[in-house]
């Protein structure tokens, strides 16, 4: 994508319909700019291959080589796996990064309390080549910036919105925890559960339920619930998926989406975002949704971080993934 900027846009230009493509029910014709853009990154994937691009390239993309061609599959099939793991790595931690920022952002209160937090775990230096570097400590996020922490939960759950499959394998009968009612599941049949349900109950989360209220997710406010709230919210807040089926990307995407959000906070001014914009209607396939029309924003260094050159890196904290939120073995 360095190498050819318009592999961006063909990413979301088939992010954008590709539901209709699943359909494979012409393609050309109901989905056209989704069609062209997936063919645009197969044939980049393919091209990178065929160059020999993998050996100087991560040790996820090589070992994904080696274990596709392990079991046999050819250049075409690898390259289709490829856009499936870019499609998972960017289409939901981008949109989640902004919708963090903008939460954050249009609140002067959150933003002058998460600088503060993020400062306390950057480190200024040079460089090998001279550079001033701003060096970012993510393993510190837990114990130094529980606020950023939790208006990432907290923006996971008012805009995540993906919905979990399963499928019945024998007659179940379910029976409701609050009332006497039972619901009787047949086999073979599928079941959803959809997030956006749960995470926005009020009998879940309180009357506030639709309003951004981090603070709910704080260790202290968490530590406070009784024990009925507390299973009611851990079995109701399942943005990666539950049991078996969690994400297995969860917590790179959380570290991702901190990373980048917590650097923008700390060394760039953003103007133009003084109100969280309205979120689009959910497509079908959707996980996170997207504004309504593109929000035009000015971005600057900060006084004191002109011309640093940022680096993150891992070390001097230790993460308990469960405690941040990532790991429930509520389903």
């Amino acid at each position: 994508m360095n190498a050819n900027h318009s592999l961006i846009d063909s990413l979301w230009d088939f992010e954008e319909n590709m539901t209709l493509l699943m359909l494979n029910l012409l393609p050309t014709v109901i989905a056209p700019k989704a069609y062209r853009g997936r063919a645009a990154i197969k044939a980049a994937f393919t091209k990178y291959y065929e160059n020999y691009y993998e050996l100087i390239g991560s040790t996820l993309i090589r070992s994904h080589l080696a274990c596709a061609q392990k079991w046999g599959f050819i250049a075409d099939d690898i390259a289709n796996f490829e856009i499936s793991t870019l499609f998972l790595a960017t289409t939901n931690s981008v949109p989640t990064s902004f919708w963090q920022l903008s939460y954050i952002l249009s609140s002067p209160s959150f933003l002058h309390h998460i600088q503060k937090e993020v400062e306390s775990i950057v480190k200024k230096g040079n460089g090998e080549d001279g550079t001033e570097e701003a060096i970012m400590d993510i393993t510190l996020f837990q114990s130094h910036c529980p606020l950023l922490v939790a208006t990432f939960h907290e923006t996971l759950r008012l805009i995540n919105a993906a919905t979990s499959v399963r499928a019945v394998v024998e007659p179940t009968t379910l029976t409701s925890s609050t009332s006497s009612s039972t619901f009787s599941l047949k086999s073979p049949s599928v079941i959803q559960l959809p997030s956006g349900i749960t995470h926005t109950s009020p009998s879940i989360w309180g009357p506030d339920a639709s309003s951004f209220t981090p603070e709910r997710f704080l260790p202290d406010a968490k530590s406070k619930l009784d024990k009925e709230t507390r299973r009611k919210q851990n079995q109701g807040y399942f943005p990666f998926g539950g049991g078996k089926h969690l994400c297995p990307g969860r917590h790179f995407a959380m570290m991702e989406i901190l990373a980048f959000v917590a650097g923008i906070v700390v060394g760039f001014e953003v103007q133009g975002m003084d109100t969280v914009p309205e979120r689009a209607f959910q497509k079908l396939g959707t996980a996170v949704r997207k504004p309504v029309a593109d929000v035009e924003v000015g971005v600057k260094r900060r006084a004191g971080w002109e011309g640093v050159k940022w680096r993150f890196e891992g070390g001097r904290g230790r993460l308990d993934f469960k405690a941040l939120g990532t790991d429930s073995d509520d389903e």
